[in-house]
């Protein structure tokens, strides 16, 4: 038997274990707060149009050329910068603290807060999306229930927006066999898909900001 002194090979393996699973835990809180520290900075660049020092026509093309950072992926940054700036704005603090669930994954998150600011909300839906809200905050709601949640209320605008999104693929697909067919309209298509199954996720249209008024419709097209 072991001594008080000596740890058996099972005590150690916990021991390790409890030490990995801390030092994960920091380095995932640090993701996420390099993750919101993105966002600022771009948010910054949109805001005050620094783009336009560097010689850049508009943000897109700043984010592509100096960051290699993609549409989509600069959107994402910036609407969960806007959404934390309104939501959470602790964790905009230089060392924000309690825990921070996964951003790059938060679209769940802000649907469920999205829905608690609607106006006129019922008692039961707004108790139970309060109670959604506490687990996904602390990274306990698990996607069944979300889910179970959604289709209790889902509205025919819902099913429309999917039933779009699956012609669009169905589109690509046909575009791909046509030999003649632009890249770029296939690119396009791509996009436009990928707007929809972020929107779709999320419940709502993603805010996109320009040069004017900070905000640019999401550029759809039609194929004859």
């Amino acid at each position: 038997m072991p001594t008080n002194k000596t740890k058996s090979p099972l005590q150690i393996k916990v021991q390790n274990a409890l030490q990995v699973t801390w030092l994960l835990k920091g380095h995932l809180k640090n993701a996420q707060i390099a993750y919101i520290r993105v966002g600022v900075g771009l948010a910054k660049v949109r805001d005050e149009k620094l783009y336009e020092a560097l010689k850049h026509p508009d943000l897109e093309d700043y984010a592509e050329k100096r960051l290699h950072l993609g549409r989509s992926s600069l959107y994402r940054y910036l609407q969960v910068h806007d959404w934390i700036a309104q939501y959470h704005k602790e964790w905009l603090e230089p060392k924000p603290e309690g825990f921070i669930p996964d951003l790059a994954d938060v679209g769940d998150l802000i649907w469920i807060e999205t829905e608690l600011a609607r106006k006129n909300l019922e008692k039961k839906k707004k108790a139970a999306l309060e109670e959604l809200k506490e687990k996904a905050l602390s990274g306990e709601l698990r996607e069944k229930e979300l889910n179970r949640f959604r289709k209790t209320g889902r509205k025919p605008s819902d099913e429309s927006l999917r039933t779009f999104l699956s012609k669009l693929r169905a589109l690509r697909r046909y575009g791909v066999q046509i030999k003649a067919m632009p890249p770029e309209v296939i690119s396009e298509l791509d996009s436009a898909i990928e707007i929809l199954e972020n929107s779709i996720s999320t419940q709502k249209i993603a805010m996109v900001f320009d040069d004017k008024n900070r905000i640019m419709s999401r550029k759809f097209f039609a194929v004859s």
